[in-house]
């Protein structure tokens, strides 16, 4: 019993700074992978990340994760950095006055400040910066205190110089430090009071220590001083021998210590009232569990247990306090009085209390009480001397197992070898491999290993047996005659006596084993924790999934209970009973090691001793803090189709991404991938598991991995639930993922297209319906229109042979009366035939809408006066009336003379005779009406509702015989309509019909084809100045029609105008028009004597004319025409028709004119178009021919030798030629001489001179020009 007192007493003296003063610190490049030395600050946020700053970039910690951050300099010549975490913001800044604020919804460091720019100086140092409750900025500087906020910056109080460090004095004020003096600042008030000054030391860092009124002031070069601010006085702080060097920071770790960081001595532990140094913890070479570099600036700590420590030079470490009882033995560089090597392969504690360690490089022995270090094989290092298995016999010896070297056994009182059964010879030649050795209850030693025969030592004889080989890693006793063996494939019992082996488990790779009563509890490499019941055969398994650290269990110790597993991921506790399971975070020691297989003892004292790659560890289990894991899910970031979610503004509000609960995606975003981490007080083997409802059927396995990931999620609403596990549940989130459908997806669209495609069919069969109507409808009109063309092809056979009756001198007056009825209803009929035909053209579109500004009381006046000669026959009389002398609007004026004749040809048909038929104009701004009242025959009721219908005729109108086609008024209503007016009817039977078109005015421009004439006109000029100064006569004696005409043509010519034939035959004889259009019926001279006298008077028998008629017999147009009139036309006509018409003349005439030079005469020339030939105009032609044929050769001959020889004036001549031939006189007489030309090339007998000369040209290079530009090409073109 002394000798244990004494081990505990001698181990917890050896190993007291290691337990409680020698921290372990560990840096965190080793912990996370990374390379970062120059560190300089560190703080905690409130969501348990660690944040580190270098002049590399900010890191941020957890237990599991590192993430580095840059910061956006604007000069790369930064010598520190510092950060900071104060009312809920973290700030970054360096010493050139650079501040960055973390933004957590981006994920980034934003430039917050450039305080230089602010105070307009470049070259200033920032040491320190504070953040009030307002959320300003305390900035203590090289050039004195500023305060920033709103972006405005201004300097507070008087203090002139460097301000060295600032501390937090409570809610409202501040502490700062000058070589001036000490100053509390009233952050609300703005206000500085001075507590001390001229201190005489400059300020590097302070700390505040308020239950010993105390301001521990850490100077840059005169070591460490306190500010007792109750009795306002300042004293050297009484340690002897602190360092008078730069003290960058004072840090209270504990209710009784302070640390002070200083540049280049390391980390000073004080008593926290400075009389004492405790341990000064510094860098050691040989140590790697030591503080990285003595340059330590800034120190924190971090409740329960943990010191961070930044070094300039070695980076940040951290270390922990408070540790329980444990203890860690490992390797030192360079000092032979420790352990051989680290990587612990068995160990065991003797009868005597020492401690022997199997290794990588040979075995070690510890004597506590000597606390000397024993080595043994170290000549055989070099030959990779590895130690598996150790065990002690009933005489105090120590067998040793090794890898390819045999067994050797040590005697435990003195260091030598008392025997070596090795390979080439003996019992373990096939046994070379020890990995495990084993004394029984009987005292017999048991040999196993991978290779060769199990051995048994029989203490009694002093003998080996052999047993059948197997692959054994661990090895255990049941009872007095059962060995269980762990071998490489599985679990088996062996049969001391029998040497019975029986297989128990298999499929698994057993590291150690541990047997309790009749269960079997079996570690596995990857299989976690296995339970096999010898007596039931039942078996269990236990693995991460239930809360295990890790599947790999490669040692285990039982006691009281408990199985405690050595994994290669840390030490968890297996409660045998209730199966719960027990992590332990915290210390680092245990947490973070890997423990090796089969390598673990309980120790005589109570502490367990443990094999790991990285030394023993030595440990009381119930000392071990039985803390309860907590943590949160903290989401790192989310990723749509491998972008991160803060690409899109529109999604992520504006807030921080670990804040949202619930977010929405559109149908494109539906590749989520999260990116989550754990935070809070866990183990190295904290797990993730989760489950989406609506896509998962379970839980997934846990996992340490860090990432969840789904693809293709289908529009929905998801719940995606995720749970952090340690062995029991953590924490638990939910995150609501809402993926929006397409728009064609979505059901109001659907209902949409449901509805469309139910319009649709509806559309389609009211289409057809309406088709097969329309085709009906065209169908009868084609064949109503076909009628009408063969029923006027009849009309003309019938009308002909009536006509030449009619003209016969043998019938009698009463037959000629009526063949007289037969054409006049051959005549209607004709009309009634030409109305169809119109109506078709008009039904099916192919008629254009054309408007142009137009008088519409002008336009309805000049219709009015066509048809008073007609109504005069039936002995009616139209009244116009208007409220307006002129009102101009957009109109077609072929289609609205249409409509407007339409109405007034009804109203004068359906009109009693010595009645009225009224015609009202009325107007506004917006619209125009007109109506036609007649007081005739009237319409039914029933008739009205079907009158603008094709071929509907009232049967009031069928009674009366009057005939009519039912096709005028539904042809006026679609030129109403194309005008975008109405046309309506207001009558009753017997009392008269009123009609009435109301049209909307339209102010627009003509329509690109209303001045078709007149282009046509200008680009075919009929006189030298082009058809504008063509005189064109008018005679009628009716005032309206004759001035509308006058302004209708008077827009492409020139117009004259007379009231009777005697008047206008005295101004053709003084000014030779150019075109006579002419009335027929008229006072003193008809026009058919005008016509007469024109056409057989030599001087204007070239003068061409147009009759006007509303006389609508045949005879009446044979007896015009015989006259010699050029056309004829009856009223009412069309404006445009007879302009045409007037077109046609002309260009007929010039056609004709090019003609008759070829013909020699103008009857062949006028004869192959069947046209009428003037005698005189003839004579004139051939006259005008033979007298330039007879002067070809005439170089001299010209327009006055060529009137001359004519026996007329040189103006008649031009007036004549122009009218007949289109030419003036010299371009006739070229147009002579090219054809003669041409005439003379084709014989082929001349030369291209000889032509020349006898067509009347001196000059060659002249004939070639004017014949190229008559033909095309020159004269030697032709003659080659």
């Amino acid at each position: 019993m002394k000798q244990y007192f004494l081990f505990i007493v001698f181990l917890l003296l050896s190993f007291e700074d290691i337990r409680a003063d020698d921290l372990n610190f560990y840096d965190i490049n080793d912990i996370y992978g990374v390379s970062i030395r120059e560190t300089t600050s560190i703080c905690k946020d409130t969501d348990g990340f660690i944040w580190i700053a270098a002049r590399t970039g900010i890191i941020r910690l957890t237990n599991s994760d590192c993430r580095v951050y840059s910061l956006p300099y604007k000069s790369a010549a930064v010598v520190s950095v510092e950060v900071t975490w104060q009312q809920e913001q973290l700030f970054a800044f360096t010493n050139q006055g650079e501040i960055f604020r973390y933004n957590p919804r981006s994920d980034k460091f934003e430039r917050y400040i450039d305080f230089p720019t602010q105070v307009n100086i470049a070259n200033l140092w920032l040491s320190d910066l504070e953040v009030d409750q307002d959320g300003g900025l305390w900035l203590a500087s090289s050039i004195g205190l500023y305060y920033f906020k709103d972006n405005q910056c201004s300097k507070i109080g008087q203090i002139a110089a460097s301000v060295g460090d600032m501390t937090r004095y409570d809610d409202n004020h501040l502490i700062a430090a000058s070589i001036e003096g000490i100053y509390l600042i009233d952050t609300e008030r703005k206000q500085v009071e001075l507590w001390s000054e001229d201190i005489g030391v400059a300020p590097a860092s302070l700390l505040l220590d308020p239950a010993m009124n105390r301001l521990w002031i850490g100077t840059l070069s005169s070591g460490l001083y306190y500010f007792d601010y109750a009795a306002k006085k300042l004293h050297v702080a009484p340690v002897e021998n602190f360092p008078q060097q730069c003290v960058k920071t004072i840090k209270l770790v504990s209710d009784s210590t302070i640390w002070c960081g200083i540049d280049g001595r390391g980390v000073w532990v004080l008593s926290r009232d400075g009389s004492r140094t405790s341990h000064i913890y510094q860098e050691e070479p040989d140590n790697p569990l030591s503080i990285g570099g003595n340059g330590v600036y800034d120190i924190y700590y971090e409740s329960p247990g943990r010191v961070w420590v930044c070094s300039i030079t070695g980076g940040a470490s951290v270390a922990e306090l408070g540790l329980p009882m444990i203890t860690q033995i490992q390797h030192r560089i360079n000092n032979p009085n420790s352990l051989v090597s680290n990587y612990i392969h068995d160990l065991i504690e003797d009868s005597r209390g020492q401690l022997w360690a199997g290794t990588n490089r040979g075995l070690s022995c510890w004597n506590p009480h000597t606390d000397k270090w024993t080595h043994y094989f170290e000549k055989k290092a070099s030959e990779a001397f590895i130690v598996l298995a150790l065990c002690e016999d009933d005489d105090g010896n120590i067998w040793v197992g090794t890898y390819a070297h045999g067994v050797y056994v040590i005697d435990g009182k003195r260091p030598a070898i008392l025997a070596h059964h090795t390979r080439p010879t003996g019992i373990l030649a096939k046994t070379g491999f020890v990995f495990d050795i084993l004394k029984d209850a009987n005292g017999n030693m048991w040999i196993a290993g991978m290779n060769g025969e199990i051995l048994m030592y029989e203490r009694r004889t002093r003998e080996f047996k052999t047993y059948p080989a197997e692959p054994v890693y661990a090895m255990d006793e049941w009872g007095d005659r059962t060995l269980i063996l762990a071998c490489n494939y599985g679990l088996l019992t062996l049969d001391k006596e029998t040497k019975e082996r029986t297989v128990l488990l298999t499929d698994n790779m057993i590291q150690d084993i541990a047997v309790v009563q009749d269960k079997i509890w079996a570690g596995s490499n990857g299989g976690g924790l296995l339970s096999y019941n010898i007596r039931t055969h039942e078996t269990e398994k236990y693995d991460t999934r239930h809360g295990i650290i890790s599947n790999y269990v490669n040692s285990i110790l039982y006691a009281d209970g408990y199985l405690w597993l050595g994994t290669d991921n840390g030490l968890c506790r297996f409660n045998t009973i209730d199966k719960t399971i027990t992590a332990y975070p915290f210390p680092m020691i245990i947490s973070g090691a890997s423990y090796t297989s089969d390598a673990c003892f309980w120790l005589h004292n109570g502490m367990s001793a443990w094999g790991t790659s990285n030394g023993i560890i030595m440990l009381d289990p119930k000392s071990l803090s039985q803390q309860k894991a907590t943590g949160r899910i903290y989401i790192q970031d989310l990723l749509l189709s491998g972008r991160s979610i803060r690409e899109y503004p529109d999604l992520l509000p504006d807030i921080p991404l670990d804040s949202i609960s619930d977010i929405t995606l559109n149908h494109s975003q539906n590749n989520v991938t999260l990116n989550i981490l754990p935070l809070g007080n866990y183990s190295s083997t904290a797990r993730f598991s989760w489950k989406m409802q609506g896509f998962d059927d379970d839980w997934s396995d846990p996992t340490d991995r860090s990432v969840i990931n789904y693809t293709n999620l289908n529009p929905g609403v998801y719940l995606l639930s995720i749970r952090l596990y340690n062995h029991d549940l953590i924490s638990e989130r939910i995150l609501t993922i809402r993926i929006t459908p397409p728009f064609w997806a979505t059901w109001w669209f659907r209902l949409g297209c449901i509805l469309f495609a139910g319009w649709l069919l509806y559309f389609l069969l009211r289409f057809y319906i309406n088709r097969l109507n329309q085709q009906h409808a065209e169908d009868k009109l084609r064949f109503f229109t076909t009628t009408a063309h063969d029923l006027r092809t009849a009309l003309t056979l019938i009308k002909a042979p009536i006509e030449e009756l009619n003209q016969s001198g043998s019938i009698s007056e009463h037959d000629r009366q009526h063949l007289h009825l037969a054409v006049k209803q051959i005549q209607q009929l004709t009309s009634v035939a030409t109305q169809l035909m119109n109506f078709q053209k008009t039904d099916m579109g192919k008629e254009q809408f054309r408007p142009v500004m137009s008088d519409v009381v002008t336009l309805v006046g000049n219709r009015v006066s066509m048809f008073e000669s007609i109504a005069a026959s039936k002995h009616i009389n139209i009244a116009y009336d208007y409220d307006a002398d002129s009102y101009l609007t957009a109109i077609d004026i072929g289609m609205m003379e249409r409509v407007i004749d339409n109405l007034l040809s009804n109203a004068v048909k359906y009109s009693h005779e010595q009645s009225v038929v009224e015609v009202h104009f009325k107007s506004n701004e917006n619209e125009w009406r007109l109506s036609v009242i007649d007081y005739g025959i009237g319409i039914s009721h029933k008739a009205q509702g079907k009158l603008f219908h094709e071929f509907y005729r009232g049967e009031n109108a069928i009674n009366a015989k009057i005939v009519g086609s039912g096709i005028g008024l539904a042809m006026s209503k679609i030129l109403i309509n194309l005008h975008g007016g109405k046309i309506s009817v207001k009558s009753e039977e017997n009392m008269g019909s009123t009609f009435e078109i109301i049209v909307p005015r339209r102010k627009k421009q003509v329509h690109k084809d209303a001045d078709k004439q007149a282009s046509i006109l200008q680009d075919d000029p009929a006189g030298d100045n082009g058809t504008g100064e063509m005189r064109i006569l008018i005679v009628e004696d009716n005032n309206e029609l004759r001035n509308f005409m006058t302004r209708s043509l008077g827009k492409h010519f020139r117009v004259a105008t007379a009231t009777d034939g005697v008047e206008a035959w005295e101004y053709i004889r003084q000014e030779i028009p150019d075109l006579i259009v002419s009335d027929i019926l008229m006072p003193r001279m008809d026009g058919l004597e005008l016509c007469r006298l024109v056409k057989s008077t030599f001087d204007t028998s070239h003068i061409p004319i147009i009759l006007l008629t509303a006389l609508s017999e045949k005879t009446d147009e044979l007896h015009g025409l015989g006259l010699g009139a050029d056309d004829y036309m009856t009223k009412p006509f069309d404006m445009e028709t007879l302009t045409q018409r007037i077109i046609s003349i002309i260009r007929n005439r010039r056609i004709t004119g090019k003609r008759f030079i070829s013909a020699g005469s103008f009857t062949e020339a006028k004869g192959k178009d069947g046209e009428a030939v003037n005698v005189l105009n003839d004579a004139f032609v051939k006259q005008s021919l033979e007298v330039v044929m007879r002067h070809l050769d005439d170089t001299s001959f010209g327009k006055e030798e060529f009137a001359r020889e004519m026996g007329i004036s040189t103006s008649l001549l031009f007036k004549k030629m122009k009218a007949l031939t289109g030419m003036s006189v010299v371009d006739f007489i070229r147009s002579v001489r090219m054809e003669h030309a041409m005439k003379l090339i084709n014989e082929k007998r001349y030369s291209v001179s000889e032509i020349a000369d006898r067509c009347g040209f001196s000059s060659i290079g002249y004939f070639s020009t004017v014949f190229k530009k008559h033909f095309g090409k020159s004269p030697t073109d032709f003659t080659s």
